[in-house]
């Protein structure tokens, strides 16, 4: 993310309170929906909603899929229109409207990381209230069914920039050079790649040959994105040539993913709730709820690819001082178990204490010598591993010092680490699904806010170097401090410099968005 620890993102400007509340609804088949919503579509001219789904792309859904060769045909035909074309543009523009508020793709069917459950769509009466509100405006209705939520917005401000430059050709196709280019190159390739990434929004003061400042800045900006080490130089058949090979569309189909993805989220947060950007690795507290805009942002480590940290919506509850650490069955069984296989039982014993571990039963009513357990037999599946591993609050403990409960029933959360080095790598997604904070001390400050525990008292409670506890303290967060919390995958973002970055889909969803869109673009 580069200059992202910086930046404030654009969507903590866009922040948008409704003042309608649309409750869910059952939903109904969209063929027995016509004839409830027909008096809603009746209400528009033809030629509004033809402008409305022909402007959709700004929305990030394809104008395609919704008016047809076919319907502009009979459109310009003549008297007729209206007659033959109602039922058609009914039943298009009411399916618009419907992918819009909540999607076109089920969440369930894109993957197991994936947490939600499709939303319902405005009941006949809801979507009524809305178009009157907007003053039967279909351009305008649109534009307020769509997600108001600040993510959302800020992928839109991303296709706004992006797709015009596939259509007008400014986005231009760049060969690549066969040489390095670094500070003070000259080379005939550099106007190009600086005309791209002026379209991107990064800031190139001087459009000549010259590999200047503001080109090196936005070469690192960006090998950080890309998850290397940033060294500001573009190297033959490199990544960033790769980054710069991406075709228009391409980018615009990865915006349209990430915008897929927030119409699973509500279509409005809270005055105060908590963002993390999974594909990025950072984390964003945004809080209005004051006279002023409090905002938290910081670095986070989450899941690798094979431990996918999942997309969801949740809330923080409690908050844990020199939390036990439970190893989670996936660690038990593909890491601890083959790390406990093969040892002597002197070589259990002494894994077992210099990593502070302890062995419980099941239901932690009994502790076990982890000398006694058949680690092989669990291993080949001969044994069934009714035992938990349990690790003892300490500095080295795998959650650090502070943990944050959530309320769901998948073991995620976040907390601190032991591990803090790994903040400074560009490449984070490490951890076994939850999400590591570069701050934590300060969320708890946060959360804990007009308790007895400010910051010294949480300071004093925590392990000191080589200090090993027994218990830990479970701190609740007050019911005026609870705090949504909503992790997303988004592969593209646009920050309040103006600039859309992007990096890649490690975990795979904008691939399985796509496979399964109408109207990709």
């Amino acid at each position: 993310m580069g200059s992202l620890v910086q930046a404030r993102l654009i969507f903590l400007l866009g922040l948008i309170c409704s003042s309608y509340s649309f409750a869910d609804s059952h939903k109904t088949p969209l063929a027995q929906e016509r004839v409830d919503y027909s008096s809603v579509m009746n209400q528009m001219s033809i030629p509004d909603m033809r402008q409305g789904i022909l402007r959709i792309w700004r929305h990030g859904l394809n104008p395609k899929a919704y008016w047809t060769d076919k319907m502009e045909s009979v459109y310009n035909s003549g008297s007729s229109a209206d007659r033959n074309l109602r039922p058609l543009v009914n039943q298009a523009f009411l399916r618009l409207l419907r992918d819009l508020h909540i999607g076109n793709v089920n969440p369930q069917d894109v993957g197991r990381d994936v947490k939600f459950i499709r939303k319902d769509f405005l009941t006949p009466k809801q979507l009524q209230a809305v178009f009157l509100a907007v003053g039967g405006n279909a351009l305008m209705l649109l534009d307020k069914v769509a997600p108001q939520n600040a993510p959302y917005l800020a992928a839109r401000e991303g296709m706004l920039k992006i797709y015009p430059t596939c259509i007008d050709g400014s986005w231009e196709e760049i060969v690549p050079a066969t040489v390095p280019l670094r500070l003070y190159s000259r080379d005939k390739v550099i106007p190009a790649i600086k005309k791209r990434l002026s379209l991107l929004g990064y800031k190139m003061q001087v459009m000549d040959d010259r590999f200047d400042g503001d080109l090196q800045s936005a070469v690192s900006d960006i090998q950080w994105n890309l998850r290397i080490k940033p060294d500001g130089a573009i190297s033959p058949k490199g990544k960033i040539w790769n980054f710069l090979s991406v075709p228009c569309l391409d980018r615009v189909r990865q915006i349209q993913s990430d915008m897929e993805k927030m119409r699973w989220f509500p279509q409005y947060f809270d005055k105060k709730y908590i963002f993390v950007n999974l594909a990025m690795s950072y984390f964003m507290l945004i809080d209005q709820t004051y006279d002023w805009e409090r905002v938290m942002s910081f670095r986070t480590i989450n899941g690798r690819v094979a431990r996918k940290s999942p997309t969801m919506q949740d809330e923080i509850v409690k908050v844990i001082v020199n939390p036990f650490w439970v190893v989670p069955p996936t660690i038990f069984s593909e890491d601890k178990v083959n790390d406990l296989k093969n040892l002597t039982k002197a070589q259990v014993a002494e894994y077992f204490t210099s990593h502070n571990y302890e062995v419980w039963s099941g239901d932690f009513r009994r502790r076990i010598d982890p000398t006694s357990v058949d680690w092989l037999g669990i291993s080949e599946g001969r044994v069934a591993p009714d035992i938990n591993i349990r690790q003892l609050p300490h500095l080295g403990n795998a959650l650090g010092v502070l943990k944050f409960d959530l309320t769901n029933s998948f073991a995620i959360y976040l907390h601190d680490t032991n591990q803090r080095e790994l903040f400074d790598e560009p490449m984070r997604q490490l951890s076994s699904g939850c999400i590591r904070l570069e701050k934590p001390l300060d969320l708890a400050e946060y959360l804990l806010e007009d308790t007895p525990w400010d910051r010294k008292t949480i300071e004093s409670l925590m392990a000191r170097p080589g200090e090993v506890l027994t218990k830990s303290t479970e701190l609740p967060v007050p019911k005026h401090k609870v705090i949504p919390v909503y992790t997303a995958y988004l592969t593209s973002m646009v920050s309040s410099d103006g600039v859309v970055r992007f990096v890649d889909d490690l975990y795979g969803q904008n691939a399985a968005i796509e496979r399964r869109l109408d109207g990709r673009f």
